[in-house]
């Protein structure tokens, strides 16, 4: 059985598609470990005629082409439709501009899922600038050590209770295939934005199970004035994140602490929302969204929101943070998927 499919959806992605594809074979990965699938959305500039029929790993380049354009979500479940169909175990996405990291941490990741059965494997990720000015680590969630496993429905606890949804991007992801109850995406314009996270928690709780998690990242997600979330006006996705929080605490019967989960909205709408913004503007939005929360359930805590921002800015941590009882030990057997302690600042 194939092992890994990397999934490209592509439209006029232009030179940075063959980047892209070039990418997997710079990044150390075996050639027998992963398969390329280019699923091109109707292009019509001349990138899908530009990629060579192998990569430098002697690895096929195989390019799927749409009768007509799908859309931005129906590609990639056209993609995880192809990837299930040629008999891969696991899937990944790799979107055009982005690329692997060198070091193949990747086939940790994917070594550690086959070992464990987990569903879902989990990375950071390195921004890089628009600029190329470097690189920055989004840490996703933090743990100790070099890899971590935890069970599905604790991480939905913690993730759901804090506010804070770490599933996207789906390319710092790699999914389990099954041949039931697959991962789909929702393609409706309503779940346009958080489509990738809300799926995601919808596949976890269809299929339980295992969450593998490695400190090391394999993918370099690359900031682009033109990407799908850039565009985004950072109010409307202070409050699409908070609607999908909601849905996702109804779905799961999960409740969510809103005093935690507005402290990581505001600090959210200062830092991470509000990067492309001018001072000016950066400001007005960060007021815009202190009044709405402080109106909002839960309120402002003043003490949350030092408590988050002492873990980021001083601790180095992400939002979320898993202690050292979901780690592996020392002879490298896993330990109960269940004995995971819960988040605390």
């Amino acid at each position: 059985m194939k092992e890994l499919a990397v999934i490209i959806p592509a439209w006029n992605g232009g030179p940075r598609l063959l980047e892209s594809v070039e990418s997997c074979a710079r990044s150390g990965v075996p050639a027998e470990r992963y398969g390329l699938l280019v699923i091109d959305n109707c292009s019509t500039d001349d990138s899908i005629e530009k990629l060579p029929a192998l990569d430098a790993n002697h690895v096929p380049v195989q390019i799927w082409r749409n009768e007509s354009n799908l859309g931005r979500t129906g590609n990639w479940n056209r993609g995880l439709e192809i990837a299930a169909r040629e008999g891969y175990q696991f899937a990944t996405f790799l979107f055009v501009g982005d690329t692997w990291a060198t070091g193949a941490s990747i086939v940790e990741l994917l070594d550690l899922m086959k070992q464990s059965g987990a569903v879902l494997g989990m990375a950071p990720l390195l921004i890089a600038a628009e600029s190329g000015s470097g690189c920055r680590e989004g840490a996703r969630i933090s743990f100790p050590h070099d890899r971590a496993l935890i069970d599905t429905l604790d991480l939905l606890e913690i993730v759901v209770r804090n506010g804070r949804l770490p599933f996207a991007p789906l390319q710092a992801n790699i999914y389990r295939l099954f041949g039931e109850n697959p991962l789909r995406f929702d393609t409706s314009p309503q779940s346009a934005l958080n489509t990738d996270i809300e799926s995601t928690v919808s596949y976890l709780m269809e299929h339980g199970g295992t969450i593998a998690l490695i400190s090391k990242p394999f993918l370099v997600w690359k900031e682009q004035s033109q990407r799908f979330l850039s565009r985004q006006d950072p109010w409307f996705v202070m409050l699409e994140t908070r609607a999908s929080l909601s849905r996702i605490s109804a779905a799961t019967g999960l409740p969510v602490d809103w005093a935690k989960a507005n402290a990581i909205s505001l600090l959210t709408s200062a830092h991470e929302l509000s990067r492309r913004l001018s001072p000016g503007l950066r400001l007005r939005l960060v007021w815009k969204v202190l009044r709405y929360l402080r109106r909002a359930p839960g309120g402002v805590s003043i003490r949350e929101v030092l408590g988050f921002a002492c873990n980021k800015v001083l601790r180095n941590r992400s939002y979320l943070w898993l202690s050292d009882s979901c780690t592996l030990d020392a002879s490298g057997r896993f330990g109960s998927a269940r004995a995971v302690s819960r988040y605390t600042l």
